[in-house]
Parts: structure tokens; sequence; C-alpha cells
């Protein structure tokens, strides 16, 4: 295939939701890396560090449209650049080099907005076709986990004495 074929980004987003927390919080929940277990059987492990890059190792739910879930792993470059903004680059299986970013936005003082959107340049029609595929999937599973962090987030930020009900 040419350099024309291979330069076509496919595009996930934006997925968006908003949270009623304030943005620093919500950030500082996004940014934390190196999670034990949860519940659900995501975890994320810090495998390298330097500065605000690392490369972690997650362990995520993925909502399948039959069946439930299943927990896939992937390893990361992870770019930390606060106050709102985290970027992925997928290492190494099925969607090698997909590109995503997580922007947050600031609302209000405790109203905050996320923002998802990824890009794949796939490398072959094989890869193009796959992310067919693979797009709803990775859809579903950015909207389950903005859902997700939503509840978490307004539930800490309720209880929160670093960020108060203003």
């Amino acid at each position: 295939m040419g350099a024309a074929g291979r330069s076509r980004a496919s595009t996930v987003g934006p997925i968006e939701s908003s949270v009623d927390a304030p943005a620093a919080l919500v950030y500082e929940m996004l940014s934390s890396m190196g999670q034990p277990r949860r519940p659900n059987g995501e975890q994320s492990t810090i495998l390298a560090r330097e500065g605000n890059r690392l490369v972690c190792e997650f362990w995520t739910l993925v909502p399948m449209p039959i069946g439930g879930g299943r927990i896939v792993r992937t390893r990361e470059e992870v770019r930390l650049l606060p106050p709102d903004r985290v970027q992925y680059r997928h290492l190494d299986g099925p969607l090698r080099d997909l590109r995503e970013e997580i922007v947050v936005e600031p609302l209000a003082p405790r109203r905050t907005r996320l923002r998802y959107c990824a890009t794949y340049r796939p490398k072959t029609l094989l890869h193009r076709l796959g992310f067919a595929i693979l797009r709803p999937l990775v859809e579903r599973t950015m909207v389950a986990h903005f859902t997700d962090l939503r509840g978490r987030a307004e539930a800490r930020a309720r209880r929160s004495r670093v960020y108060p009900a203003s």
C-alpha cells in the first residue's frame, strides 16, 4: 500500500461527559496510574517513569455486545500534561499506535467536562478493517470509563476536604 493509503487516519470521538466535581479533582483521579485491582477487575501498573512520561500496563474492562465484558491488557505510553490533559499511545496489541487524549475542561467551580478523542493510522487494509470492527468497542469502553469516573469523582467531591463544596 502506498503512503497515501497509510496516511488516512481513523478517529474516535469526541466522546464527552459532564462531572459535578472540580476539574482539579477529576484530573487528579484521571492521572493516578498504578492503582490496585478494582472490584470490576480493572487495574494499572507503572512499568517505567521518566518525568511526565510513563509506560503502564492496563487491565481494562471492555463492554462486549453480548455476554457482559472482558478484561483486556494493554501496554501504553502515557503523557501527563497537567492541569488538563492525559495522552496515551498503545505500544502493543491489536491497536498498536492508537493515540488517545482525554481533556479535562472546567465549566464552573464544581462542574467539569471530560472529552476523549483518538486517532489510529492503520498500516494495511486489514488493520483498517480491524479498526472498523473494534471502534464500537473503544467507544463503549470510553463511555463506561467516563460513567465510572463521574460516579467516583462526584462521590469523592461530596466528602472532600481538599476540594470543599462552594
